[in-house]
């Protein structure tokens, strides 16, 4: 069923439709504060069962106790990931997935799943310190 247009819509029309869609959003607010009051009295039955903490929506740990990914530490490095790549670049030429495992191999730490893809974006935003040789091709200004 098509819209009607704005202009053939009374202002009385749209008054009505503005409290009827205020009234609405008032519920689903009062149904959402219910909602997170059960949660949390779910929460707090739960941890007198487990005997453990509450849980929480901030990711910290999931229902079986393991740590999210919210949760996990980043990995340290001395430095940054372009500059990394700089120094295993110099000289040579290499792959995207060769400059990543040589970039692990000089001692750079990730916990990334994604790492390749993260060193490809790296090496293609990053023009003043690399640059394409070839199809997939780096090496470093």
């Amino acid at each position: 069923m098509p819209r009607p247009k704005l202009a053939r819509i009374s202002t009385t029309d749209l008054r009505r439709e503005i409290e009827r869609r205020a009234a609405h959003a008032s519920a689903l607010e009062v149904k959402r504060i219910e909602m997170a009051r059960e949660l949390e009295r779910l929460d707090a039955e739960i941890a007198a069962l487990e005997g453990s903490a509450p849980l929480t929506t901030n990711g910290a740990k999931n229902r079986r106790g393991r740590r999210t990914s919210a949760a996990t530490t980043r990995a340290t490095n001395k430095v940054p990931l372009h500059a990394a790549l700089r120094e295993v670049l110099t000289g040579k030429t290499m792959g995207v997935a060769e400059a990543a495992q040589a970039v692990q191999d000089a001692g750079y730490k990730t916990h990334s799943g994604n790492f390749r893809t993260m060193v490809n974006i790296t090496l293609l935003k990053r023009k003043d310190l690399f640059k394409k040789k070839g199809r997939g091709q780096y090496t470093a200004k």
